[in-house]
């Protein structure tokens, strides 16, 4: 096909989701499943302060990219006739709040803090590992484009920051904290509900679950029943169990972490003296 990298999906003409069908999506998960951990452990061995800095730089690149991505894909909206696409450009996804408690985890402090660096190691670690495996933007952009690069690049990180969070102790998890990681997720959904229900959009999947296994049916047969608010509820339910057992898990990783550092330093120790 002819095609540039900034070619929007209505000019590829020829394609039709190829690369999600074939070998380009698992080569994608594999390559990630190798580079984060790598990634993630380099980060930990240079320490809180080297991850900080790096959290400081991240924030500050995606969000001028996504500036650019909303300014460049609502032009090619307009100019092709198809109009501003309220309903699924805003950042306001589940993803999107990556956007927002990433600065907070890079350049906050106290609760805020904390809250943001629960959720990226919990709901945000979900997310950018469920579209490592189902990278839906390859259905409407071939790999080596604009449109593919900025979702496959920023999921990828959401994992890597979530990964660092724990690997570094950047975040002390306690079981006190379970519901750390949901905070920043609910104060997004009460801005999105109103929209979403005003509007008939989908933002968070907290009206109809688009794309949820068996919530999405679900969600379409309490809709004629006009019982949409179910579904929030249950979407809302899914997230918080999902925030506290990956903060049950994450306990567990600590501490093995914590008692592989001790031994690896206690060797260390005794060999020095």
């Amino acid at each position: 096909m002819d095609y540039d990298f900034f070619d929007y999906k209505y000019n590829i003409f020829g394609y039709s989701g190829q690369d999600f069908e074939s070998v380009v999506r698992i080569l994608y998960l594999i390559i990630s499943i190798f580079l984060l951990p790598v990634l993630a452990e380099m980060t930990r061995k240079k320490g809180v302060k080297t991850a900080e800095r790096i959290f400081r730089f991240l924030s500050i690149y995606l969000i001028i990219e996504e500036i650019f991505k909303i300014s460049w894909e609502s032009y090619w909206d307009i100019t092709t006739g198809h109009g501003f696409n309220a309903g699924g450009i805003l950042p306001l996804d589940t993803c999107s709040i990556f956007l927002y408690v990433l600065p907070i985890a890079a350049f906050g402090k106290g609760k805020a803090k904390r809250c943001a660096l629960s959720w990226m190691s919990t709901i945000g670690v979900l997310g950018g590992i469920s579209y490592l495996i189902f990278p839906m933007v390859l259905k409407w952009y071939p790999l080596f484009t604009f449109g593919a690069w900025h979702s496959l690049m920023y999921h990828f990180v959401m994992v890597y920051a979530g990964f660092t969070v724990i690997s570094t102790n950047m975040l002390e998890v306690k079981r006190t904290d379970y519901l750390l990681g949901f905070i920043p997720h609910m104060l997004m959904a009460l801005i999105v509900i109103p929209f979403d229900y005003h509007f008939g959009w989908d933002y968070m999947l907290l009206r109809n679950a688009s794309g949820v296994p068996f919530v999405e049916n679900l969600a379409s047969k309490l809709s004629a029943m006009n019982l949409n608010y179910l579904t929030t509820v249950i979407m809302l339910g899914f997230y918080l169990v999902i925030a506290m057992l990956f903060n049950f898990i994450n306990i567990n990783i600590q501490m093995k972490l914590n008692d592989h550092d001790y031994v690896h330093h206690k060797h260390e120790f005794k060999y020095t003296n």
